[in-house]
């Protein structure tokens, strides 16, 4: 009976106050709108509420906020072109575009929705709408021949970065107006002479307590791996597969560890076709454990205890008390006792408290794995240093279980959580390792890509 009440009351909101925003989509849409407009996006705002409309073309609070919304819109809309044609901002014709398909959008919605009836005139609304598509269609041409013009400004200038930059203005051009003059072409030559291809070598090892000898191919895939998967990274740049380079320097050079020196790596670079080299080394390594701790704590803690006093009629014998006497008064003392009481004599429970103490043993099996390695990258043409940087890793695994003796009672929750904990394996040295040569991988990954975007 109450849950029928309630949706009754509810129901009765919703007809009475039109508070339809918390219950349907069309309140939701119009409410949408309403918050669009104070941001001032208008064009999402007429948008939002000709949706709502259209779900309910009955809906008063969404009609009279699109006969509101709607002129202010194409008026905001025509004043912000207007301001960008007196204007001389550079990529203009960006902005005129954009808007202009703000008001074809806006203009188009409304000029499909069923006939309208205005709450407050009871008439039908009769909306002015226009059809912008000429005028986007030439804001699109203007807006793509700017972007044109700057790719070709870009395209006569030397250098990997003019020609990225030259390659990103035709596509932008491509993106206004597909298929615009030879942009798709132009952008495909700048794209290949903006992108730089790099060749990853084997890192010198140095350290000779490193415990996995995959660890530099460990770390160089993960390096790769993290590079190719940024889009941003690889729209200019280009790897070469590790296994084709060490067949073809093999072929051509015999012994790659014979190499590696500074001008072999130069030679290297070309023989690969390549524009960065990536060349390191394994400056140094630590592994200490695995090993086992043990330390020991004392625990007290004081509990509650029941004790007993003898007890008979008149007065109370108490272990606290300095002397035993008869009170007439119980007023005078709490211990009295009335004739009228049991006289024989009896035991009471009362409480005191008591300390206990336990030990626990706790121990600790831990490994750890520290690493440093230095990079570098190396422009082929210049043999000059792009980029370099030494990172320094620290990895490690350990476990925790304790043993305990004495009374349970003093241990903590956070011993006893121990207690109840199992010893458990590490990692070995070599799992330790490898999980060190991918955090390497990682790091350099992450500062190679600030300079290859």
């Amino acid at each position: 009976m109450k849950k029928k009440l309630l949706l009754i009351i509810i129901a009765a909101a919703v007809i009475f106050t039109g508070c339809k925003s918390l219950f349907t989509r069309e309140g939701n849409l119009l409410s949408d709108a309403k918050q669009a407009d104070k941001r001032g996006n208008y064009h999402a705002a007429v948008l939002s509420v000709v949706e709502s409309v259209r779900i309910d073309n009955e809906y008063k609070k969404a009609i009279e906020f699109l006969i509101d919304i709607y002129p202010r819109a194409n008026s905001y809309y025509a004043l912000k072109i207007d301001e960008k044609r007196a204007g001389s901002e550079t990529f203009a014709n960006d902005d005129i575009a954009r808007f202009y398909g703000y008001l074809k959008d806006i203009n188009e919605a409304v000029r499909t929705l069923p006939p309208l009836i205005n709450p407050k005139t009871k008439m039908g609304i009769s909306f002015t709408y226009t059809d912008y598509t000429m005028e986007l269609d030439a804001a699109l041409e203007l807006a793509a021949e700017d972007h044109y013009l700057e790719g070709l400004r870009f395209q006569k200038l030397s250098g990997r970065e003019n020609a990225k930059a030259a390659a990103m203005e035709f596509e932008k051009a491509l993106s206004y107006v597909p298929g615009y003059k030879d942009a798709e072409t132009r952008a495909s030559q700048a794209l290949e002479a903006g992108t730089q291809i790099l060749a990853f070598l084997p890192f010198v090892n140095n350290a000779w307590n490193i415990p996995t000898a995959q660890f530099s191919d460990i770390m160089l895939n993960t390096a790769i791996s993290e590079l190719m998967s940024d889009p941003s990274v690889m729209k200019f740049t280009k790897i070469i597969d590790r296994n084709m380079q060490q067949q073809l320097i093999e072929e051509q050079l015999g012994s790659l560890n014979a190499m590696m020196n500074d001008e072999s790596r130069v030679e290297i670079g070309q023989l690969l076709n390549s524009n960065i080299l990536i060349t390191g080394t394994i400056d140094s390594a630590r592994l200490e454990g695995p090993e086992t701790s043990m330390n020991q704590y004392h625990r007290t803690a004081e509990i509650t205890v029941e004790e007993t006093s003898e007890q008979s009629s008149g007065y109370y014998k108490n272990e606290n008390s300095e002397s035993l006497g008869y009170y007439k008064d119980s007023e005078t003392d709490p211990y009295y006792k009335d004739a009228d009481s049991d006289s024989s004599s009896a035991e009471e429970t009362v409480y005191g408290t008591r300390e206990i103490e336990a030990d626990i043993f706790i121990y600790r099996k831990s490994i750890e794995f520290e690493v440093t390695v230095s990079y570098r990258a190396i422009d082929v043409e210049t043999g000059t240093i792009l980029k370099s940087d030494t990172l320094n890793i620290l990895t490690e695994d350990s476990s925790e279980w304790a043993e305990w003796s004495g009374n349970e009672e003093a241990l903590t929750w956070e011993d006893k959580l121990l207690i109840d904990t199992y010893e458990e394996s590490v990692l070995s040295a070599q799992q330790l390792a490898s999980e060190s040569a991918e955090e390497v991988g990682i790091d350099m990954a992450l500062g190679l890509a600030s300079f290859l975007k």
